[in-house]
């Protein structure tokens, strides 16, 4: 019976399932193997989509890699120490007096949403919004890239980036998404109030879906030859501009 290896992987087919039906809600994600037909396998894929877990597919080197072993049986589990906020927790707690937040949709390298979390902090945000089964798991390489922030700001989960923003709008939030092609620069956006700022994917961005529901979008002037900024350093621009005009 194989177990825990590290504080963010369980792997095993009798250790996973124990998590699942024990602890599902400190589960991220479940990994299974490629092509695996074991009836224990299929037992955990059931009880996974029952408790709502996300999952996802890998081949044996991926495996191997996230368990730093051969001996995982065609399964991982990532799981996290993170204590996850409901939205509701966040904006009946604010730490600002205009509630500032960093929604992410799909970011999959743990370093940039660590980064993002870091200049978060920084910048006294309210809290990094993440949409559950989109993007990299809150994992030690966040932890890492975080430089110790994660320990400090608070971190929401919700299921639907749609649902989310149609919620702070009812709220009284002004939702920007950052978009290289927008009219409007970052620093004309009225940023002193409740504000959500929405940053999408590495390369994609946010999705057509998602933009229809932003109150409006901001770009941020680039004079060079490159197209666009690495999303971290988007984030960061964009809450130090916030934070500027919030202590003019």
């Amino acid at each position: 019976m194989y177990t825990e290896q590290s504080e963010n992987v369980v792997y095993g087919r009798n250790a996973v399932l124990e998590l699942l039906q024990n602890k599902p809600d400190t589960i991220e994600k479940i990994y299974f193997q490629f092509n695996t037909s074991h009836p224990k396998l299929k037992e955990i894929l059931i009880t996974a989509r029952r408790q709502k877990v996300v999952t996802g597919k890998a081949r044996l080197e991926k495996l191997n890699q996230i368990a730093g072993t051969a001996k995982h049986q065609g399964i991982c589990a990532l799981i996290s120490t993170v204590t996850f906020y409901s939205i509701d927790d966040i904006l009946d707690h604010p730490r600002n007096s205009a509630p500032l937040l960093v929604i992410l949709q799909g970011l999959e390298d743990p370093h940039n949403i660590g980064a993002i979390i870091r200049t978060a902090e920084a910048a006294a945000a309210d809290a990094v919004v993440l949409i559950e089964g989109r993007g990299a798991p809150v994992n030690a390489a966040v932890h890492k890239a975080s430089a110790g922030a994660l320990s400090h700001m608070r971190i929401c989960k919700v299921k639907s980036l749609v649902r989310i923003m149609e919620y702070l709008h009812e709220r009284g939030f002004r939702v920007y998404a950052a978009d290289m092609d927008a009219e409007l620069n970052y620093t004309d956006a009225d940023l002193k109030g409740p504000t959500a700022l929405v940053l999408g994917a590495e390369g994609s961005g946010l999705s057509p879906e998602a933009m229809k529901f932003c109150g409006s979008s901001v770009r941020i002037p680039i004079a060079g030859c490159i197209e666009s900024l690495n999303v971290s350093v988007t984030a960061g621009i964009l809450l130090y501009e916030a934070m500027r005009q919030r202590l003019s």
